[in-house]
C-alpha cells in the first residue's frame, strides 16, 4: 500500500480540521478558502488517490529489493525500533524534502503542493501526480538496505505526513519554545513562502533539527509577511495544467537551450540556465541579502549622520 492509502484513514479529522478552520476564519472575518483554488486542491487530491491504485511503481520494487539484501534483521519487538524508524524516516523525509526544491526533476513533481497561493489545512493534501516518474522515493532505499520493512516505512511516512496536516494554516501564531524544535504553522508558513529570503527553508516534516543542523532553518519574521506562491506560477486553477506547470517549463526550457545544457535544466536547482540567463533561490536570497545589507549600512550611515549634526 502508498502513503496516500494510509492517509484516506485519516481523511475524517482532516475533514473536520478544514470546517473548523472555514469557520473560524468567517467569524474572524478572513477569506482563507477561494472557490477554483479549493476546487483545484479537491481535484489534484483525488487525482493523487487514484493514481495510488496503480500497482506499477519502480521505487517500491527497489524498495524491496533492498530490503531482500538487508544489512540486519532489526527486531521489532525492541523498546528502540519504533523510535529509530521514527528518526531514520525523518532524517531521510528531511533530504526527500530538501532535494525536492533543489533538483528540477523532482520539483517537476513537489512544485504542485507548493502552487496554491492561499495557506490552509485544504493545501496540505495537494499532491503532485507525477512522484512515479520523478522517482524522489529513491531517497528512502538506505531504510530498506538497514533493515527496515517497506511497510513500515510508508506507515511512518503517512503519520509524518498526517502531522504535517495542521500546518498549513495562517489561523495559528508562533508556539514560543516549540519553535525550531519541531515543525509548527510558523515554520511551514516559512517553508511555503516566495520571499526571496524564504526560499527553500525549513524542510523537516515533524523536526526542525535536521534543519538546523544543516543550516536551512529560517525563523518565521514579523517585518517580512509571507507571499504564497510559485516563483513562476501557472497562472490557472485548471488542476490539470497545475499538475503539469513545471514538466511543461522544463521541456520549453529543454527546447530553447543546447543538449550540452539538458543535464543542469534536469537536475540542477529550479531556475538555473547556461549563460547566467535564470535565477536560482541560492542566488535570489544572495541578492536579498545584499540588498539588506546595503540598506543596514545606508540607515546606520544616515543616523550618523544626524547625530553628527546635533
Amino acid at each position: 500500500m502508498s502513503v496516500h492509502h494510509y492517509l484516506m484513514f485519516f481523511l475524517p479529522v482532516f475533514a473536520a480540521m478544514i470546517a473548523a478552520e472555514f469557520w473560524i476564519g468567517r467569524k474572524r472575518g478572513l477569506r482563507l478558502y477561494t472557490r477554483d483554488q479549493s476546487i483545484a486542491s479537491v481535484v489534484i487530491a483525488a487525482g493523487q488517490r487514484l493514481i495510488s491504485f496503480v500497482p506499477l511503481s519502480l521505487v517500491g520494487v527497489i524498495w524491496f529489493y533492498a530490503f531482500d539484501n538487508r544489512l540486519f534483521d532489526l527486531p521489532t519487538g525492541a523498546w528502540w525500533y519504533i523510535p529509530l524508524l521514527f528518526l531514520g524516516v525523518e532524517f531521510f523525509y528531511y533530504w526527500f524534502h530538501r532535494l525536492s526544491h533543489e533538483i528540477r526533476w523532482l520539483w517537476a513533481t513537489h512544485s504542485v503542493h507548493h502552487s496554491i497561493e492561499e495557506m490552509n489545512f485544504l493545501a496540505a493534501y495537494r499532491f503532485g501526480w507525477t512522484g512515479r516518474i520523478s522517482m524522489g522515493g529513491l531517497v528512502y532505499a538506505p531504510l530498506c538496505l538497514i533493515g527496515f520493512p517497506p511497510t513500515h516505512i510508508v506507515i511512518m511516512l503517512a503519520v509524518n505526513l498526517m502531522y504535517q496536516s495542521w500546518l498549513h494554516t495562517n489561523l495559528i501564531g508562533k508556539l514560543g519554545p516549540l519553535e525550531g524544535i519541531v515543525n509548527t504553522p510558523s515554520a511551514h508558513r516559512v517553508h511555503h513562502a516566495r520571499n526571496a529570503d524564504y526560499l527553500d527553508r525549513n524542510h523537516g516534516g515533524v523536526l526542525m533539527i535536521f534543519d538546523r543542523i544543516f543550516g536551512t532553518y529560517v525563523e518565521e519574521r514579523s517585518d517580512t509577511p509571507v507571499e504564497y506562491g510559485l516563483i513562476r506560477p501557472s497562472g490557472s486553477a485548471n488542476p490539470v495544467r497545475i499538475a503539469f506547470h513545471e514538466w511543461g517549463n522544463m521541456i520549453n526550457d529543454l527546447k530553447k537551450h543546447p543538449v550540452g545544457a539538458w543535464p543542469m535544466l534536469l537536475f540542477g536547482p529550479p531556475g538555473w540556465a547556461p549563460n547566467g540567463e535564470g535565477e536560482t533561490s541560492a542566488q535570489r536570497r544572495e541578492k536579498f541579502r545584499l540588498a539588506e545589507s546595503r540598506d543596514n549600512a545606508a540607515g546606520i550611515a544616515a543616523d550618523a549622520g544626524r547625530v553628527n549634526a546635533l
